[in-house]
């Protein structure tokens, strides 16, 4: 999506049609990226919501020589990492159960080259909640297992095991 001088002149200047039409045009897209992330639609579309009124109120910084798409990806998965955060400390207040798993592997062993991309999203929904949010990060945002712990806050080695976790519990579900 580019928008030209007149439709960002004009969602700068909150005009209430262009507003909408940029919103029905970039909602299908959001959506689909934050329902790898969150099986709930509720979850679903408090991110796409949260990441569009951000882009609206941020859209200064907008270039408009790179993609639309691009920057509202990275919104969203901000977004995606600070709804995360807020619910893992709302979890915290009420529970002290915590895993963590010790062995360290690296990103090969956990992509199964089985698992085609295109079929996973599909499969995610077998995942626990948390397990499916670092696999995603992995597998769709194509970010390193350091990097996941860093965003989430979360010990790397809790985010291996996370990713031990999808692997095999994929490789199951994949074969069945």
């Amino acid at each position: 999506m580019q928008l030209n001088e007149r439709q960002y002149r004009l969602l700068l200047q909150q005009d209430p049609q262009m507003v909408k039409e940029w919103y029905l045009q970039t909602y299908p897209f959001l959506m689909q990226r934050a329902a790898r992330f969150f099986d709930n639609k509720d979850e679903q579309l408090t991110a796409v919501h949260n990441a569009q009124l951000k882009a609206l109120k941020h859209l200064k910084t907008y270039k408009s020589t790179s993609s639309m798409w691009s920057w509202l990806s990275v919104i969203l998965r901000n977004e995606l990492i600070d709804l995360y955060r807020k619910e893992q400390r709302w979890k915290r207040l009420f529970s002290k159960v915590q895993s963590q798993g010790n062995e360290e592997m690296s990103i090969d062993e956990q992509l199964d080259a089985a698992i085609e991309l295109e079929k996973v999203q599909q499969h995610l929904l077998v995942l626990p909640k948390t397990t499916r949010f670092v696999f995603s990060f992995v597998v769709f945002e194509e970010l390193s297992p350091k990097e996941i712990a860093a965003a989430l806050q979360m010990p790397i080695d809790t985010v291996r095991w996370h990713l031990k976790i999808a692997r095999r519990i994929l490789k199951t579900h994949v074969h069945e």
